[in-house]
This record gives structure tokens, sequence and C-alpha cells, in this order.
């Protein structure tokens, strides 16, 4: 069951940002529909069917029919219209009987009997015929719903994440002056593995700023022919200290192999860290711990994928919290491969 929840979280991972909006919506809907329902413009019954009244009551329009029938203002057949179209006569003359035999005045008992066997020997009330126009609200609430509806398939169906996969560069790319990038530059792209590797099938380069509290992404790796194989991604694992923007202290990489049916996961710990025995015990229980540091290597596997990940360029921030304690900026490179695709 763990392992199917795991499969499942990751299948769902790329629609997280989707599905919590219309977790939100529906409970809005919910919740202003209630409101509306019940305090705007709650139901109020008019003109009700006498058959639909309560039990008491019902039996009290039953008395006044008998007594007008005693005081002359209307015939036994008469009183049948005032029965309503959905109320079974046969019914009514069951009822009226029941409550004769209870009945104390004669004369309303003897009414009540006579008006027991004129019921009981009129037919069936005619069914209303099924159907009838849709109300206009309920047509503008059913377009509503199809709109919401075609708007959720289309955002299912776009990609995760609009993030091109970078190329790799050539093998022979013309050499040129080497500069050391600055904090606010991006390094140029480089490759995340060894020349005799082939390449992968999925290759992306990912960077974190302080202040992105909802970095979260995900990459599908797919065989040219569109065959899903996993999915791999990176995420925030830990933070520290209070306040926003969030303070991320480790980083967690994963890769999730379908014919595993498993997700094998790498936290990457800032020096304070990888240095705190609390925060160290609490990170291992996600994974193995590596230290960050830029050209740091690490790698997941599972039984039929790798996952490289390169840190290209890393700065801590500085504050109130100890040194080397949280990233301010991260950019890693990452590469996905099916095992039997590498060269030895």
């Amino acid at each position: 069951m763990k392992t199917f929840l795991q499969a499942l979280g990751i299948v769902l991972r790329p629609y997280r940002q989707v599905l919590l909006i219309g977790a939100v919506a529906f409970l809005l809907g919910l919740a202003g529909g209630l409101i509306y329902g019940w305090y705007i413009a709650p139901v109020e019954w008019t003109d009700a069917a006498p058959v639909d009244l309560r039990i008491d009551y019902r039996e009290n329009y039953l008395r006044l029919l008998a007594d007008a029938v005693r005081a002359g203002f209307l015939r036994p057949e008469e009183s049948l219209g005032w029965l309503g179209q959905r109320w079974n006569p046969r019914d009514a003359a069951r009822e009226i009987r029941r409550l004769a035999q209870a009945e104390i005045d004669p004369a309303r008992r003897a009414t009540m009997e006579r008006l027991g066997e004129v019921w009981e020997q009129a037919s069936a009330p005619r069914a209303p015929a099924p159907g009838g126009a849709i109300p206009v609200p309920c047509l503008i609430g059913l377009a509503g719903l199809a709109l919401v509806g075609i708007g959720a398939l289309w955002l299912l169906r776009r990609p995760a994440m609009m993030v091109s996969p970078r190329r790799p560069v050539p093998a022979t790319a013309p050499a040129g002056p080497s500069v050391a990038p600055t904090a606010l530059e991006r390094p140029a792209p480089g490759k995340v593995y060894p020349e005799t590797w082939e390449p992968p099938l999925s290759q992306h380069q990912v960077t974190y700023k302080l202040g992105d509290d909802h970095f979260d992404l995900s990459f599908p790796i797919e065989l040219p022919n569109g065959e899903f194989l996993g999915e791999y991604g990176v995420g925030i694992s830990e933070t520290i200290g209070v306040g926003d923007p969030a303070k991320v202290t480790a980083f967690e990489l994963w890769l999730f192999d379908k014919n595993d049916i498993k997700t094998v996961t790498k936290v990457l710990a800032s020096e304070y860290a990888y240095r705190d025995t609390g925060l160290q015990a609490r990170l291992r229980q996600k994974g193995d711990l590596v230290l960050a540091a830029p050209g740091a290597i690490l790698e997941v596997e599972t039984r039929d994928l790798r996952l490289r990940a390169r840190v290209v360029e890393m700065e801590y921030g500085t504050g109130a919290l100890p040194p080397n304690s949280f990233f301010a900026r991260l950019t890693l490179d990452l590469a996905a491969w099916r095992k039997e695709e590498k060269s030895s």
C-alpha cells in the first residue's frame, strides 16, 4: 500500500498546483452554495399539495374537508378536486376512514365515512407528464461546470513544467577563454556526464533563488518513441529559521522508476545542515546525505534508471542565521539515462 501511494504521489506531482487550485475552488464553491442556499435565498415552499403536508396537518386538512361537505359548501363528488393531482383517492379514502374510527362527533364521522366511499370508487388521477423545460439557472450552472471541466482537462494535459531541455554541448566545441561566473551570471551549460556515455534521455538545468518558496520541479524520462520510463525531480527538503522568504538548508533529488515501483532520494545539504547532528539525523531519514559544493556530483539509481546531478554554482545567504546555513542561489545540471544505454 505504501509503495502504491508513493507511485501515485509521483504521478500526481506535476499536477499538484492544478489539483490544489481545483480543491480550493471546489471548497469555495461549496461554501458559497451553502451560504446562498441556506441564508441568502433559502428554499420556500408555496402552494404545497395536500399529500405533501406533514401528517398532522394532512389529518386536519381532511377534517376541514369533511366539515365543508357536512356544511353544504361542497358535494362529496366535488371533494375529489380538493385532493390534488398527486393524491390517489383510494389512499385518501383509507386515511379518512382511519380518522373516522377515532372521531367522537357522530355527524363528522358519518361524513368521513361517506367521503371514504366516494373516494374509494374514484379512479386514480392521471400522472403528470414527465419532463419540461430546464430552468435557466440550471442551464447556466451546467454550462459553467462544463467550462471548468474543459479548463481543468486542458491544464492537466499541458506539460508539467515549461522548462525546455538544454542540449548537451558537443565534445568538439571550440575552445575559448574561460571566464569565472559571478554571483549574478548564469554559467554556461556543461556536460554532466562522461564523454564515453551515451547522451541522456532527459537533461535539464534548474536554478533556485532565494524567495522561490515553491521550488519543486519534475521531469519525465521517455524513450524517443514516447514510452514512459519514469520521472525525476528536485525540490525543497528542509528549511530553517522563521519568516519569509523560506531559508532552504537542504534540497532533495529523487528518481522514480516505473519498473521498480519505488522512489529513491538523495539529499543535497548545506554545510550547516551537513554538520549539525540534529538536522543530519532528520535528513538521513529521507535519503543519503551529500554536502553541497561547486562541482559536487550526486548519483541516484534504480533498477533500470540512473540520474546524475552536478552542482554548477551555489551561493549561501547571509543574515542572522548561522553562516553557510541556507542557500541564496543554487544551479544544478540534471541528466537521466536508461542503464542499458550507458556505455561502459
